[in-house]
């Protein structure tokens, strides 16, 4: 794979990267309060543990879908007047019609986003991990992981009906995807919009 081609899956991912951020910086806006309810309810299993905790919110669930739908709309804007986009993108804009269009896709993206973080945050309630922290040792190294990755895995599986990666694309998705997570989660932690690092 050369230089350009992995510049376009860059280029690809964008959307969905802009989406989680600015989807972090809504959660911390004073707006849309009364969606800042848990996606559980409150509901607590026969373990006496939550299901998926206080972290997880309608707010931050939905923002990310509708944010990403925006994001896929404008991409869709950009390869639609402008040549520089069409050249960039691997994605055909112009064989979406409403509704199946960017902003449809957009959507399912960032559903798939959101949805692959719950089982991990299930699990995590289970083993009595609270939300917003970390564990040092071994079990904090593969959570670590798991947290930087499920929402990549969510969002490779969403994205199949309008592009499929070849093994290798997919590859290289999962690695930009699972790093830029990583960075960017660090970099929202040193200006205060996430309480941990990584």
């Amino acid at each position: 794979m050369d230089l350009n081609h992995f510049g376009k899956l860059v280029y690809f991912i964008l959307p969905l990267m802009l989406g989680g951020i600015f989807n972090m910086v809504f959660m911390k806006l004073p707006v849309l309060s009364s969606l800042k309810k848990p996606i559980d309810g409150g509901t607590i299993l026969r373990d006496g543990k939550r299901l998926f905790g206080d972290n997880k919110s309608w707010k931050g669930f939905l923002g990310m879908i509708l944010i990403t739908s925006l994001f896929m709309g404008l991409f869709g804007f950009f390869f639609r007047n402008f040549e520089w986009a069409r050249e960039v993108s691997l994605v055909d804009y112009s064989r979406f019609s409403f509704p199946f269009n960017e902003f449809f896709y957009g959507g399912v993206w960032g559903f798939g986003y959101v949805l692959a973080e719950l089982p991990n945050s299930f699990v995590k309630r289970r083993i009595s991990i609270a939300p917003g922290t970390q564990v040092s040792g071994l079990k904090g190294i593969i959570f670590t992981i798991i947290d930087q990755s499920d929402s990549v895995i969510g969002c490779m599986i969403f994205m199949l009906p309008f592009f499929i990666p070849t093994p290798l694309e997919a590859l290289v998705i999962f690695c930009i995807g699972t790093g830029f997570h990583y960075i960017v989660n660090i970099l929202l932690y040193l200006v205060g919009l996430k309480n941990q690092a990584g």
